[in-house]
């Protein structure tokens, strides 16, 4: 009963919960056959969370952990990858605007030496996985005495930057975090 009722509240807005209760659409009758299950998992770098396991592996140790990410997700039938790319102002892909992230060399601004995103992408294509770019479009520090390079915004556009306890974070309010924002994105996604 549950899971026509969720159906119901995302394809045709909020109902009551008398219409609720009685599973009923006011767009239909039945709910639309559901003709594909998105079944995907995060994968997080900041911290090292989930990938790489730690920073300042080496290239193909690096490659290693994500394939075996991604064949423990064709194992578990998962279909998509939700793969976060932009951490803290920082690129897990070739950017010219933003510095190399540190969660993988150990150093913001160090290249891997190879395209982390690119590979992922190669990869998962090749199990039959999507890949979804997971991008905090704001936080620009976890700790505002992390070192950065001289790429990162905290030092390209300082005036964007405002500080939240430990934090650093773009201004969301000013127009030229947003263009900005907009520019970081990766430039070739297949």
């Amino acid at each position: 009963m549950l899971q026509p009722t969720l159906r119901i509240l995302f394809a045709c807005g909020i109902m009551s919960s008398t219409a609720i209760a009685q599973n009923y659409s006011p767009c239909r009758e039945t709910p639309p056959a559901v003709t594909r299950e998105f079944r995907g998992a995060w994968v997080a770098c900041v911290y090292n969370i989930d990938w790489p396991s730690r920073k300042g592996l080496s290239s193909s140790a690096q490659q290693g952990e994500m394939r075996a990410i991604l064949d423990q997700m064709a194992q578990m039938r998962m279909n998509a990858i939700i793969f976060q790319v932009r951490p803290n102002a920082d690129a897990v892909y070739s950017s010219r605007l933003e510095p190399w992230s540190p969660w993988l060399t150990g150093s913001m601004g160090r290249s891997p030496g190879y395209d982390p995103l690119a590979y992922c992408i190669s990869q998962a294509h090749a199990r039959g996985i999507e890949v979804h770019a997971w991008f905090n479009p704001y936080r620009a520090l976890p700790n505002a005495s992390m070192p950065v390079s001289s790429k990162h915004i905290t030092r390209t556009h300082p005036s964007l930057i405002r500080r939240f306890k430990s934090y650093k974070w773009m201004d969301p309010s000013h127009s030229a975090t947003v263009s900005y924002t907009h520019l970081t994105l990766p430039t070739k996604i297949v």
